[in-house]
């Protein structure tokens, strides 16, 4: 490459050749041992082929390649496959001149079959583009049907309040709160009053009006931070957060004496419940609180029901018929 270089003629096309040419170029002996080659064969097959054999970078099963044939016939290109750096096997068009005591090797890609490959290479792309949509829009409508099922999987089908499960995984976490924070926890169960009367004598359609009615009268007499949920057939319970015995107790007040208001048998017949309070205490598990607020409701029952009692352990408030009554009094 030095004789070469030394004709001043020359010197700017072999600069080129040598340093910015995206062609193979190779300089080989006549044993076919590579001597030199350009920054462009570098980059793809590695600085360290100089010095082996021209074969070595070859992919050539067969071994049907002849490099003096080769070197003597300067007008026929030759498509050989080569061994890149990448792992790849390329194909190049490969012509070969003998030059003094040197064969210089120029090689370069069909440029048909780089069209064709970046044609298809961009279809590909563009393939792959609309797929990803299709596949970002596929898994927004599978999260928002996951969404649709969680939600029906925590709510209860006739009255849309939380169902059973849900209210039983969301007390745990909200006692933890109120422990960790040192903030009240209240909790309110009611029961319809003579609901197998209301069912027998109206019918069950009827009796499911009355459980939607009470079931939305909670629902807009309780704040966003509370849970209202079904708790079983026409019992239900309602979670308070931040909320002490005694707010509790005129929550439950305020949807007693509502409810009969509202003419859920649309007949004029007015519906009654009867209500259960209880307050967070100190080291109490979900099942205590609950249990002392069913016990509550159960005295509720037994003193004549439509009236709200406190649980044990707990201030006792007057409530139901009896805090009317004692209103009333002089």
């Amino acid at each position: 490459m030095k004789k070469m270089m030394s004709n001043t003629g020359r010197q700017p096309v072999l600069h080129y050749l040598v340093y910015q040419a995206p062609v193979l170029f190779l300089v080989l002996d006549r044993q076919g041992i590579i001597q030199q080659i350009n920054r462009f064969v570098s980059r793809l097959l590695g600085p360290d082929i100089v010095g082996k054999p021209f074969d070595d970078i070859l992919i050539d099963f067969h071994h049907a390649f002849r490099l003096d044939h080769a070197a003597a016939s300067s007008d026929t290109i030759h498509l050989l496959d080569f061994d890149m750096l990448s792992g790849n096997a390329q194909t190049y068009h490969c012509l070969f001149y003998s030059f003094d005591d040197q064969i210089l090797v120029f090689g370069h890609l069909d440029l048909d079959e780089i069209e064709a490959l970046s044609s298809d290479l961009l279809a590909v792309n563009q393939e792959l583009n609309n797929l990803t949509r299709e596949l970002n829009r596929k898994n927004r409508e599978l999260g928002r049907a996951n969404e649709k099922i969680k939600a029906l999987s925590r709510t209860d089908y006739l009255t849309s309040l939380a169902n059973r499960g849900y209210f039983s995984e969301r007390i745990e976490q909200m006692i933890s709160l109120a422990v960790r924070k040192s903030r009240p926890l209240s909790l309110i169960m009611t029961d319809i009053d003579q609901f197998k009367t209301i069912n027998d004598t109206y019918g069950h359609d009827a009796g499911d009006r009355v459980l939607q009615g009470f079931a939305d009268l909670m629902k807009t007499s309780t704040r966003t931070e509370d849970l209202v949920a079904r708790f079983g057939g026409e019992e239900f319970i309602i979670l308070l957060p931040l909320t002490d015995i005694c707010e509790a107790h005129a929550y439950a007040e305020r949807i007693r004496q509502a409810l009969p208001e509202k003419d859920l048998l649309q007949n004029g017949h007015p519906i009654f419940a009867s209500f259960g309070v209880s307050q967070l205490l100190p080291d109490e598990t979900s099942a205590g609180l609950i249990k002392r607020a069913d016990t509550a409701l159960y005295r509720a029952k037994n003193s004549g029901r439509n009236r709200t009692m406190t649980a044990s352990g707990n201030d006792e408030h007057p409530s139901g018929t009896q805090m009317s009554d004692r209103l009333r009094q002089p």
